[in-house]
């Protein structure tokens, strides 16, 4: 067993390392909204709600995409204008989702596995945190 994945005698849960005061973002919201929230909150992922359940993910990478296409596709716009066009519900990804009690180890296992840097952490259908692979790296290094 290894014991960076401990605290105490039993295995580090996210619960221990998730973020809990969570930006988000509604289906319908704009990804110029997405975009300023982003460079606002200094964060590269967000959970997107549609009645407060999860629906999906964006992040910085799909707001660079999206940016890229609009250049490409609308040249005499800029691309902040066309992303106020874009829905949040157009460009979002399926969410990963945990549940708190997930061990670190798990969902790091589960990150590589799945080439993916976030996972949304529920109970029931409610959001209750994120964890980025940062958050796994220190919650591992964290004795």
């Amino acid at each position: 067993m290894n014991h960076a994945f401990q605290s105490g005698n039993s295995p580090k849960s996210v619960a221990e390392v998730m973020t809990t005061d969570v930006v988000t973002l509604n289906i319908t919201d704009t990804l110029r909204l997405a975009d300023d929230l982003m460079n606002l909150a200094k964060v590269r992922h967000f959970p997107v709600l549609h009645e407060g359940k999860v629906a999906g993910l964006i992040d910085q990478s799909d707001l660079l995409h999206a940016s890229m296409l609009s250049v490409v596709r609308h040249r005499e716009d800029s691309p902040r204008r066309t992303l106020g066009t874009v829905a949040v519900r157009d460009v979002m990804k399926p969410a990963t989702t945990i549940p708190a009690s997930m061990t670190l180890n798990e969902t790091a296992r589960l990150m590589v596995e799945k080439d993916i840097d976030c996972v949304l952490v529920v109970e029931g259908d409610g959001l209750v945190g994120v964890v980025t692979r940062t958050d796994v790296l220190r919650g591992m290094t964290s004795l």
